[in-house]
C-alpha cells in the first residue's frame, strides 16, 4: 500500500471516530473533538466540514449534531437482512406471550449485534448495540455452533473479558457450557451481561451455520426459576425453530 493509500484509509478512519464520539455525547464542538481524539482542530473542521457536506452532520451554533440521514442506511440494511425478515412477527409473539423482552440477535464477526427488540423495558445493551459473544445467552447460543476451531480461535483472538462478574473468563467452562447448549438447543445468562437481568436464548441455525439467536431477558427478580428455565425457555426455542423453517 502506498503512502497516499495509507493517509485516505487514516482519513476514513478519521471521520468515523468523529461519528461515533458525535454520537456518543449527542453533538459537540470542533476542540473538544479535537481534544477527546488528539487530532489537530483543523483536521477535525475539514472532516466536519466534508461530513456536513456530505449531509451526514450539521452545525448547530458550531455544536455539530448526526443528522438522520444515518437511519436510511441502518434501517435499510437491517430491512435486508434476511433473518430479521423471517423473525419479525415470533419477536413480536415471544414478547406478547412471555410479558417480557423479546430479542433478535444476529453474530457479526466476533460480537452479538442486538437487531430487532419488542418489550417496554430498557434493556442493558440498546438495539443496534453489541457485545462479546461469550457474554450474553444469544452471543453463547451463536459461538455454541460454530466449530472447535473457530471457538478456539474466538478465544485465542479476542480473550474472555467480563462485563461482569458471573461472566464466563475460563475457556476449559466456556467449552464445556457451550458443549451443553449445542445439546439442549438453549443458553442461559444469569447476570453475566448485567447483574440485574436474566436471559433465556436460543440458537437459529440454518444448514448448520448459525445465523442468529432468539433471546428473552428481564430483571433478575422475574425472570427466574420455573418461568425462566422451563417456561419461557420452551417458547424460545419454539420461536428460534419457526425461524429456522422460514429460513430454509
Amino acid at each position: 500500500m502506498g503512502n497516499t493509500d495509507t493517509i485516505s484509509v487514516q482519513a476514513t478512519a478519521t471521520s468515523l471516530r468523529i461519528v461515533e464520539e458525535l454520537y456518543e455525547r449527542d453533538g459537540a464542538g470542533v476542540t473538544e473533538l479535537a481534544d477527546t481524539l488528539d487530532v489537530s482542530k483543523s483536521a477535525v473542521h475539514n472532516h466536519l466540514s466534508t461530513l456536513c457536506a456530505l449531509g451526514y452532520v450539521k452545525n448547530a451554533g458550531g455544536t455539530y449534531e448526526l443528522t438522520h440521514r444515518f437511519l436510511r442506511i441502518g434501517f435499510g440494511t437491517r430491512e435486508r437482512n434476511p433473518v430479521y425478515r423471517a423473525a419479525q412477527s415470533e419477536i413480536r409473539m415471544l414478547a406478547r406471550n412471555t410479558n417480557a423482552v423479546a430479542n433478535l440477535v444476529v453474530p457479526e464477526a466476533a460480537s452479538a449485534v442486538y437487531l430487532h427488540r419488542i418489550g417496554a423495558r430498557e434493556h442493558p445493551v440498546p438495539v443496534g448495540g453489541s457485545v462479546r459473544l461469550h457474554a450474553a445467552a444469544a452471543g453463547k447460543a451463536i459461538l455454541a455452533f460454530r466449530s472447535a476451531d473457530a471457538v478456539d480461535e474466538y478465544v485465542g483472538r479476542h480473550g474472555l473479558d467480563p462485563k461482569t462478574d458471573r461472566t464466563v473468563t475460563d475457556p476449559a467452562t466456556l467449552r464445556s457450557e457451550l458443549r451443553s447448549i449445542r445439546d439442549r438447543n438453549i443458553a442461559f445468562d444469569r447476570g453475566e451481561l448485567d447483574p440485574d437481568w436474566q436471559c433465556v436464548a436460543s440458537p437459529i441455525v440454518v444448514d448448520g451455520d448459525p445465523v442468529g439467536a432468539v433471546s428473552v431477558s428481564g430483571p433478575s427478580d422475574e425472570m427466574q426459576g420455573k418461568r425462566l428455565e422451563e417456561d419461557t425457555a420452551g417458547l424460545v426455542s419454539s420461536a428460534a425453530k419457526t425461524i429456522e423453517l422460514e429460513l430454509l
